[in-house]
């Protein structure tokens, strides 16, 4: 249900989303004349290959990435002072990217080519996979093949896919700020602030998230091996700094699922239901657990998938942030009818222990 302020937000989330594509629009006319010039007069630096981790089924997977010059990149440290995190973090939004630039993949028997976007993006869609591996993941390579511009060098790096196993229970989606990682998204300055300086070894997890998420990945048996997949309106720019995060904090691995910050910008609430929509899709034959916070619309974007998609979401837990951006006891109530009715149930938490002992006492957790 939603309520004035709500509705404000929303404006708002709008207003600027129009005014990142209008930005965008801007820079990629700048970078359509820099790149042309490069094309004509210019060398290419070294290359760096970002795959992200995919995902799929053994019919059908994607591969997704983004080819940049390697010099903008760099992956934080632990020993990294707080004015080095700032000057590392400012500089993945300011990566140069690498359009028009031919990539191929390897995974198994499976052998497929893209060309980068404009904005140094690719797609590589995976006809089939191979049983076996090592779990769920398969693993390959991707590599650049050739580039409109002088100087590239071949350059190679570790492509991974997620296929769930015979073994899986269930699935996982989970938001990240403010749901995993203390982000502080009603707090702006704050939240500003805490994504400059901080890096992935002094950022926070909540407390108990880890043990929640490894009971669930566990599922009855402990040996399900479920998979966890993490969404977010972070834009992929963040994307090592997240990887990073959540494997220096014994968080699962997963594929995460960012957004472009640039012209395919969707508004910004639909990137999430969208993302959770082919989850449920590619996967109809697993049921889901789905978990987020009070601070954005969660709840309802969670609970319109589970109307859409009835008997699929075993639960949905909200982490409570309390303040202006709870919902009230009649709305709490509004929600859980609405939950019920298509077949699930909505837990609001303040702790990750509320959502284990509820996992564990439905036997979803070991």
């Amino acid at each position: 249900m939603e309520t004035a302020e709500t509705r404000t937000l929303r404006t708002w989330q709008r207003l600027w989303a129009r005014l990142v594509r209008f930005a965008a629009r801007v820079e990629l006319l700048f970078d359509r004349a820099f790149w042309g010039l490069r094309v004509r007069f210019g060398r290419l630096g070294p290359l760096q290959i970002v795959p992200y981790r995919g995902y799929g089924t053994l019919e059908r997977a994607t591969l997704r990435g983004r080819v940049l010059e390697a010099s903008t990149l760099e992956r934080s440290l632990p020993v990294d002072t707080r004015w080095r995190s700032i000057r590392r973090m400012l500089r993945r939004f300011i990566s140069k990217e690498v359009p028009d630039v031919s990539v191929r993949a390897v995974l198994g028997h499976s052998e497929v080519a893209a060309v980068t976007d404009d904005e140094g993006y690719f797609e590589l869609p995976i006809g089939s996979l191979e049983r076996g591996g090592l779990g769920a993941w398969k693993v390959g390579w991707v590599e650049v093949t050739s580039a409109k511009v002088r100087g590239a060098e071949a350059t190679r790096a570790v492509a991974e896919v997620l296929v769930p196993g015979a073994e899986a229970e269930h699935c996982v989606v989970s938001d990240i700020d403010d749901t995993v990682l203390q982000t502080y998204v009603s707090q702006r300055l704050k939240m500003i602030w805490v994504t400059l300086s901080g890096n992935a070894y002094t950022r926070m997890p909540f407390e108990g998230t880890s043990e929640l998420y490894r009971a669930l990945v566990a599922g009855t048996t402990g040996q399900a091996d479920n998979p966890v997949f993490y969404v977010s309106k972070s834009p992929w720019n963040l994307y090592d700094f997240l990887v990073d995060f959540l494997d220096y904090h014994d968080l699962p691995r997963g594929p995460l699922l960012l957004r472009d910050i640039g012209l395919r910008e969707a508004p910004p609430l639909d990137h999430k239901t969208e993302a959770v929509r082919l989850l449920l899709e590619t996967y109809a034959g697993l049921p889901f657990v789905l978990i987020g916070d009070s601070g954005e619309r969660d709840a309802d974007i969670y609970l319109a998938a589970a109307e859409r998609y009835p008997g699929r979401v075993r639960a949905i837990y909200i982490r409570d942030l309390g303040g202006i951006r709870s919902a009230s006891a009649a709305q709490r109530a509004t929600l859980q009818e609405r939950a019920r009715a298509v077949g699930t149930e909505l837990l609001w938490m303040d702790h990750a222990r509320v959502a284990l002992e509820h996992a564990r006492a439905k036997k979803w957790a070991r």
